[in-house]
């Protein structure tokens, strides 16, 4: 049956959630989020073999809680997660979970992990815009990366792939095997680096490196493209997305369909 989470105040409910199973985050410590400012996080778990959780975060203000807001996390453990990056950034950097079975609907599958930044303004979190606008350096870096950092493993910026610029991300995807039946397919690897250029900003320069990394005769372009458009039509974050693109930017113009088929349009194709 589940349960439910409820926040009231004089008998009178301000805002709930429902989930299977609701759990203390991080056994209760408080959460930065930003400088002098902390909450108090509480993960539901939907349940199911590989999904999902909410991390909803609260703040006491004036004597009073209040519910500040709900971020998704996906499939990643809550008790596995990093909320901030190392190095002095954003208070809570997420990986949007509307990339996540990129080629597969299985747990094996790859996750592109496209991430938002977020900032406090005082009365709620948000997605920082100003901030999701990075350099192209940035955005074939370590700029999207995943939140997932269990203890036994190296940190999220050294388990992803780097490039110095396009042209190297380019001449990489272009040497790689576009047959293999085996490991990771480039054409994932160019889909990744596409979310991580539209979160940026960039999403004209996303299209041209998939359109320049693609071989001729190749399967899977037009897939991906019908699948990074859907994928974004239906992210929570669509809206900071497009606010961080230019007008009519490639991508960003779609209308979320959460059971249309380009949802899924890369598990036809056989990659996993």
């Amino acid at each position: 049956m589940g349960e439910t989470l409820r926040l009231t105040r004089n008998g009178q409910t301000l805002w709930q959630a429902q989930a299977q199973r609701f759990e203390p985050f991080a056994g209760g410590e408080p959460i930065t989020i930003a400088p002098g400012q902390v909450a108090t996080g509480i993960t539901g778990w939907t349940g199911g073999a590989y999904c999902c959780w909410t991390l909803h975060l609260f703040r006491a203000d004036a004597g009073t809680l209040q519910h500040i807001g709900s971020l998704p996390l996906g499939k990643r453990e809550p008790s596995e997660i990093r909320l901030p990056p190392p190095g002095g950034g954003p208070s809570i950097l997420l990986a949007d979970a509307a990339f996540d079975f990129w080629e597969a609907p299985i747990s094996r599958s790859t996750d592109l992990h496209p991430t938002v930044p977020f900032r406090w303004t005082g009365r709620r979190l948000e997605p920082d815009v100003a901030a999701m606008r990075r350099p192209v350096t940035a955005a074939l870096g370590t700029a999207c990366v995943e939140m997932a950092a269990p203890a036994d493993r190296p940190p999220p910026e050294q388990r992803v792939t780097t490039y110095p610029d396009l042209a190297a991300a380019l001449a990489s995807l272009r040497a790689a095997d576009w047959n293999a039946q085996r490991g990771t397919h480039p054409g994932v690897e160019a889909a990744r680096l596409a979310a991580c250029l539209i979160y940026a900003g960039h999403a004209a320069e996303a299209q041209r490196l998939l359109s320049e990394a693609w071989p001729p005769g190749s399967a899977g372009l037009p897939e991906t493209e019908r699948q990074l458009a859907a994928r974004l039509a239906c992210s929570p974050f669509v809206a900071a997305v497009r606010a961080a693109n230019a007008p009519g930017a490639p991508y960003l113009s779609g209308r979320c369909a959460p059971r249309g088929n380009d949802q899924t349009a890369l598990y036809r194709l056989g990659w996993r």
